[in-house]
């Protein structure tokens, strides 16, 4: 009752066509999954404003203060880009005027949400889902290319609507910037752990159980790998919703760190010689980069019972998986018999819309020339 009246009241106001709000759920600080929108229209003299919701972190009664804040700005803007679900948006509909895009944070279609998990532990009930659904005021989803239209139409309820469009995932154009290749290597060099002579393996694995109280692996013993130490580098990044750090031995310092605010994912991915993972989205990233990808997926009948997978997860990698810390180490040592052609099969299959020119695409798209 209260967003719905609190909109109506914003939204009696003249739209400012070049009043600009980016929402941010979680983070503190702008994301990679805005920053080049963000940039470019900065450039245009835009009138652009950002909030900051800290849905995670806070109590409901900062959330709702937030929410309404942000409610109330939005009612004359011209347009309103979001980055995750917020089911605030499900309480009423947007004037007409407005455009509400849908950058996402991940690529691809990887592990199910969304409608796609209303029968799973991870997800609501789908009457909830209808009820409250956040993406209904959406005029347009990006997504990384055609293979994933589908998955997106039916994770947020979109399908026959024409929002979801193959048009390339804005972020994904900074692996074609030279400028940021060349800091990532320098933000690798600079880092207290001894790089010099050794191949960088990073670790990005994604979240378990709710966001709220999210956890990250427990099962990478990074000590199993110390056979590796004098060619390696590992360097670890939980999931941003992972609050807990990560325990590396004292003895295997000298070539295991952990990353918090040393760099982006982003970054160590441009720098990395190798990516271990395990079901994060940072897989169809990586793939543009044309570096051997590697799936350690200890736990992966668990995860598969939580949240379940758009395609068959053994068919889908696009590369090896390791269910074990022995055979993820064994995979490591003969990692120069990467498949390549599998990689470049999987990428031009669920990224063909990532090209270095989806933020140029997503703007004439909603018509900012």
């Amino acid at each position: 009752m209260i967003y719905p009246c609190c909109y109506r009241l914003a939204a009696v106001r003249a739209l400012k066509k070049n009043k600009v709000i980016f929402v941010e759920n979680h983070e503190e600080q702008l994301t990679d999954n805005f920053i080049l929108v963000y940039e470019e229209l900065k450039k245009r003299n835009y009138d652009i404003r950002v909030h900051y919701l800290k849905v995670a972190t806070s109590g409901w009664r900062d959330i709702i203060r937030r929410s309404i804040t942000l409610i109330s700005d939005i009612g004359d803007a011209g347009y309103i880009f979001l980055n995750e679900s917020n089911s605030l948006f499900g309480s009423f509909r947007l004037r007409s005027e407005t455009q509400m895009i849908q950058l996402w944070h991940a690529c691809g279609a990887f592990k199910k949400w969304g409608f796609s998990v209303a029968d799973k532990s991870f997800g609501d009930d789908e009457r909830t889902l209808k009820k409250y659904s956040g993406h209904r005021n959406y005029t347009l989803m990006a997504v990384s290319g055609d293979e994933v239209c589908w998955a997106y139409e039916e994770a947020f309820g979109l399908e026959s609507r024409g929002v979801v469009k193959p048009i390339g995932v804005s972020r994904t154009d900074m692996f074609f910037d030279e400028e940021r290749k060349k800091n990532a290597y320098e933000k690798i060099r600079n880092l207290s752990i001894d790089t010099r002579g050794k191949r960088v393996i990073v670790y990005l694995p994604t979240f378990r159980g709710s966001i709220a109280k999210a956890k990250g692996p427990d099962e990478f013993d990074v000590s199993e790998l110390e056979l590796l130490r004098d060619k390696y580098v590992i360097l670890i990044k939980n999931h941003p919703f992972v609050k807990e750090r990560f325990s590396i031995p004292y003895e295997a310092e000298d070539y295991c760190m952990e990353i918090k605010d040393e760099m982006t994912v982003e970054d160590m991915l441009i720098a990395a010689d190798v990516c271990i993972t395990d079901y994060s989205s940072v897989i169809f990233e990586y793939s543009m980069l044309d570096k051997p990808i590697i799936f350690y997926a200890y736990d992966i009948d668990a995860y598969d019972m939580e949240r379940g997978f758009y395609y068959k997860y053994e068919d889908f990698v696009p590369g090896p998986i390791a269910f074990s810390m022995n055979e993820l180490k064994n995979i490591l040592v003969n990692v120069e018999e990467f498949d390549y052609d599998r990689l470049e099969a999987f990428r031009k299959r669920f990224m063909n819309g990532c090209d270095g020119h989806a933020t140029d695409r997503l703007l004439k798209t909603i018509g900012i020339n």
